[in-house]
C-alpha cells in the first residue's frame, strides 16, 4: 500500500509501539479520570449513574425497567463488566486504560499515514492536552467509543491514500457497520456523526470515481454489519421483554431531552472547536494534492458533527474529535507550523483550568468526602441487608455546593455497594414520567432523602407517612435522612 508519509529521518518504529501508550494512558487516567481513579473518593455524576446501573445488572436488575438512564445499554454493561471483574473502581479503571491505550495506538496509526514515527508519536501524545478538558470526570460514553471511531477512520483514510484501482474492499464496510452499531448502543448521535461520516465519505468517493456497483455493494455490506451487531442486542432485550423500554431510553427520550436546548444552554466552544480543528484539517489537506482525498470524509464529518453534537456545554461531547485533533497536529507539523501546534496546546491547557480546579478540590476535600460517605454508609447499615437494594433514592443527586462540585449524593448508594429501589433514581428525570413513578404512588418501605431540597407534594407525603430513622450531621454541611414507612401507612396499603 502506498502511503503519503514523510521521510523517517533515522527514526524506526519500535516493535513494542502498540504498548508504548499503555503507561501513558495509565498515569493520565490515574490523575484525570476523577470518578474511577482509585486515588480519589470522588464518585462522579454521570459516571456514578452508569456505575450504579452496572452494579444493578450484577445484582440481577435490568437497565431502563429497574434503573433508568437515557444512554445506550452498552455503557451500562461495560460498567457492569468492570465491577464484576474487580468490585469498586479498579475493574472499570483498568478497562479504561486498555480502551485508551488501543485508541491512542490506532490514532498513532492514522498519523503514520501522513508522517514519520517521530511526528506521529508526538502528535498522538499531544492529544493529552485536549483530553484533560474533554474527559471531564472520566467514564463518559464518548470515551468508550474512541477505539471504534479510530479504527473506522484509519481503515477509511488508509484506503483513500493507498487505493490504486479505486475499489473499496467489502470487509472494511462490514467493520464500519459493526462499529456503527456498537456506538449506536452507547450514544446514537455519535454513531451517525462519526461512523456515518466515514461510510458516507467512502460512498461519495466511489460514486465520484464511477464505481457504482462497488458503492452499492459497500452500502449493503455496511447495513449488514449494522444488523450483525444490532440483532443480538435487540434479541436480548426482546427476550427480557423490555425492548420498548430500551428504545425509549436510547432514542426517544433523547429526542425529548434535546428539545430543551435554548440559546442559554448552547455551548459556543462545543461548536467552535470542531469548526476550527476540522476546518483547518480540510484547509491544509486541500493545499496538498497528495492527501486532498481525505476531504471526502472530513467534510461530511464536520457537517454531521455540527448538526448532531449535543449543544449543551458538556465538553465530553468532543471526545470523538480526538483523532481529528491528532490529524490537525500532524498536518501542521508537515507544513512546519510548530507555532500553531504550540498555541493550540496552550489554549487547550488554558481551557482545562476548571478541570484542574476540580482536581485540587477533590484532593483537598478528601477528609470531607470520607466523612460524608462514612455517614451515609452507616445509614444503610440501619436497613436490613435484604432490603438495602430496595431503598428509594428520593432526590439525592448533588449537594448543590459551589462549583466545582465534588460531593455526589447519589454516589452514596454506589459507595455503600447498593442500588436504588426506584427506577427513576435521578431526580431531574422524574418530570418526564407519570405519577406512577413517584414515591406517593409506590409507598416504598425505605426512602433516602436530601432534606435541604425544595418542598413539594412528594416531600409532604414523606413527612406525613414516614419516620426519620437516621440522618447525617451538620459536619457534612447538609442533611440526608433515611426514612421508614409508618406502620399505619403500611396497614393502609395492606388493606
Amino acid at each position: 500500500m502506498r502511503r503519503v508519509i514523510m521521510r523517517n529521518n533515522g527514526f524506526t518504529e519500535p516493535r513494542f509501539m502498540p504498548l508504548a501508550f499503555l503507561p501513558v494512558a495509565f498515569v493520565f487516567l490515574l490523575v484525570y479520570s476523577f470518578s474511577t481513579s482509585p486515588l480519589y473518593l470522588y464518585e462522579g455524576f454521570d459516571s456514578a449513574t452508569f456505575r450504579t446501573i452496572g452494579l444493578g445488572i450484577i445484582q440481577g436488575k435490568l437497565p431502563y425497567t429497574d434503573l433508568f438512564d437515557h444512554k445506550g445499554p452498552l455503557i451500562f454493561y461495560i460498567d457492569a463488566l468492570g465491577q464484576w471483574l474487580i468490585p469498586g473502581k479498579w475493574g472499570i479503571f483498568l478497562l479504561q486504560v486498555l480502551s485508551l491505550t488501543l485508541s491512542m495506538y490506532l490514532i498513532y496509526r492514522i498519523c503514520r499515514l501522513f508522517a514519520d514515527v517521530r511526528i506521529s508519536f508526538v502528535s498522538t501524545v499531544l492529544l493529552f492536552f485536549p483530553l484533560i478538558d474533554f474527559i471531564v470526570e472520566g467514564n463518559q460514553c464518548e470515551e468508550w467509543m474512541l477505539p471504534y471511531i479510530s479504527l473506522s477512520l484509519y481503515l477509511a483514510l488508509s484506503w483513500l491514500l493507498g487505493s490504486a484501482d479505486g475499489s473499496h474492499r467489502l470487509w472494511r464496510s462490514l467493520v464500519y457497520g459493526i462499529c456503527f452499531s456498537v456506538i449506536f448502543f452507547i450514544r446514537p448521535n455519535d454513531a451517525v456523526a462519526s461512523i456515518g461520516a466515514v461510510m458516507l465519505g467512502v460512498f461519495i468517493c466511489l460514486v465520484v470515481r464511477r464505481r457504482y456497483m462497488n458503492a452499492a455493494a459497500n452500502a449493503l455490506v455496511f447495513l449488514g454489519g449494522c444488523l450483525l451487531a444490532a440483532l443480538p442486542v435487540f434479541g436480548y432485550f426482546a427476550c427480557e421483554g423490555i425492548l420498548q423500554d430500551m428504545l425509549y431510553g436510547t432514542v426517544f427520550y433523547n429526542i425529548e431531552y434535546s428539545e430543551g436546548v435554548t440559546l442559554k444552554t448552547l455551548g459556543v466552544g462545543i461548536i467552535l472547536i470542531p469548526i476550527i480543528i476540522t476546518g483547518t484539517d480540510i484547509f491544509l489537506s486541500r493545499r496538498d494534492s497528495a492527501i486532498s482525498r481525505i476531504n471526502y470524509i472530513l467534510i461530511p464529518y464536520l457537517v454531521l458533527t455540527l448538526i448532531l453534537i449535543g449543544k449543551r456545554d458538556y465538553y465530553h461531547y468532543l471526545l470523538p474529535l480526538l483523532p481529528y485533533v491528532a490529524l490537525f497536529f500532524t498536518l501542521c507539523f508537515r507544513r512546519s507550523l510548530r507555532a500553531v501546534v504550540a498555541a493550540v496546546c496552550i489554549l487547550f491547557l488554558a481551557g482545562s483550568f476548571y478541570q484542574h480546579k476540580q482536581l485540587v478540590k477533590i484532593v483537598s476535600e478528601r477528609d470531607y468526602l470520607e466523612n460524608v460517605y462514612s455517614q451515609t454508609d452507616r445509614m444503610f447499615l440501619s436497613v436490613p441487608e435484604k432490603d438495602r437494594n430496595s431503598v428509594w433514592n428520593f432526590n439525592l443527586y448533588s449537594t448543590f455546593e459551589d462549583r466545582p462540585r465534588v460531593c455526589s449524593l447519589h454516589g452514596a448508594f454506589l459507595h455503600a455497594g447498593v442500588t436504588p429501589g426506584n427506577r427513576i433514581f435521578i431526580r431531574l428525570h422524574i418530570d418526564r414520567f407519570g405519577k406512577d413513578e413517584r414515591v406517593e404512588s409506590n409507598a416504598p418501605e425505605w426512602v433516602m432523602r436530601f432534606m435541604d431540597g425544595d418542598d413539594n407534594e412528594s416531600t409532604e407525603y414523606i413527612d406525613s407517612n414516614y419516620t426519620l430513622v437516621a440522618k447525617t450531621d451538620r459536619s457534612c454541611g447538609f442533611e440526608v435522612g433515611l426514612y421508614r414507612r409508618n406502620a399505619t401507612e403500611a396497614g393502609t396499603d395492606d388493606n
